[in-house]
């Protein structure tokens, strides 16, 4: 079987309009996850506390409804954007998370680095919500894990040898980094932009039973050749993964496609596209059938402002052939 890539030949753009949502601005520059169902997208910013549903139509994307964490994760901890990096849509729910990460707080004059860390429970989200259909939510269906103390996330990351070295270093430091999410029928997996373990990148499984995520972790380690995980998503039995740096650097930014194994071993991949270095950091991506045609869809982060104009944003569509 011919080896599938990515057809630069046939990019196409799409927009995505945000018209009449709030903090619109950090909206559409902070595209960090989307995900496609039916006839909708759900996107997540790390900016805030809000994710929003945008109806698909002929010329993109538009914004259906915009929702507030709040209203749903009554628990959630207030005073700080939830940081939310990947969305996933699984059996009739809604699922969100955020990044887990420390970082290290601002310094207090240019050139010094400030010692100390900021710790953001309200980053510490992984939940879902249940889904009515047409976009909508239903209310009083939310479902976390624990967002600090025993059953959290990060305490069960934890009780792993290989992660528990890095749960206090920031983000940025090769701290744990949570930017990648898909739900699979009994299990959740969650892509790491940090740690890079021995230049590996890591995917955490955590098994699953409708919307309870119990269990011990179990790492998928990936040569990445040094990369870390951006994004996942489904793709028929395989999976999609943007792969980048664990720093803020300009590339390299790479698309593969995986499929997990349960040999322990460490895994590959082949690769369908490579950014050698952009500016534009590609941020999230999804399978996204256009016209009846196969294909992938990206977003950026920080998107160049010949993408942005007033409530629009722009991504980019590949063919896959």
């Amino acid at each position: 079987m011919a080896q599938l890539e990515l057809r630069l030949d046939r990019m196409r753009d799409i927009v995505f309009d945000y018209a009449n949502a709030q903090n619109i601005d950090a909206v559409i520059s902070n595209v960090s996850g989307i995900a496609i169902d039916g006839k909708f997208a759900w996107t997540v910013s790390d900016e805030g506390r809000t994710f929003e549903c945008l109806s698909i139509t002929e010329a993109g994307f538009v914004l259906d409804a915009q929702y507030n964490l709040d209203d749903f994760f009554t628990e959630l901890p207030e005073g700080h954007e939830a940081d939310l990096e990947s969305v996933d849509v699984a059996n009739g729910r809604l699922w969100l998370c955020g990044s887990h990460c420390r970082v290290r707080r601002e310094p207090k004059a240019p050139g010094i680095l400030d010692a100390g860390f900021r710790r953001r429970p309200s980053r510490h989200l992984l939940g879902s919500i249940e889904l009515n259909g047409h976009g909508r939510l239903k209310p009083g269906t939310a479902k976390a894990l624990p967002y600090t103390g025993d059953g959290s996330l990060r305490r069960r990351l934890r009780s792993n040898p290989f992660l528990s070295a890095f749960l206090n270093l920031p983000s940025k430091e090769n701290g744990l980094d949570i930017e990648g999410l898909t739900v699979l029928p009994k299990q959740v997996l969650l892509g790491l932009r940090g740690p890079v373990i021995d230049s590996h990148a890591v995917v955490v499984a955590l098994p699953r039973k409708d919307a309870a995520v119990d269990g011990d972790p179990h790492l998928h380690v990936l040569d990445f050749k040094g990369l870390g995980v951006r994004d996942l998503a489904r793709d028929g039995d395989t999976m999609l993964v943007l792969a980048g740096p664990v720093t803020a650097a300009d590339g390299p930014f790479r698309i593969y496609r995986w499929r997990p194994s349960t040999s322990g071993k460490v895994e590959t991949a082949d690769v369908l596209h490579e950014w050698a270095i952009s500016h534009e950091h590609p941020e999230s991506l999804c399978p996204f059938t256009r016209n009846g045609e196969p294909g992938v869809l990206v977003v950026y982060d920080t998107p160049d402002q010949h993408r942005r104009s007033g409530t629009q944003v722009t991504g980019d569509w590949f063919a896959l052939s």
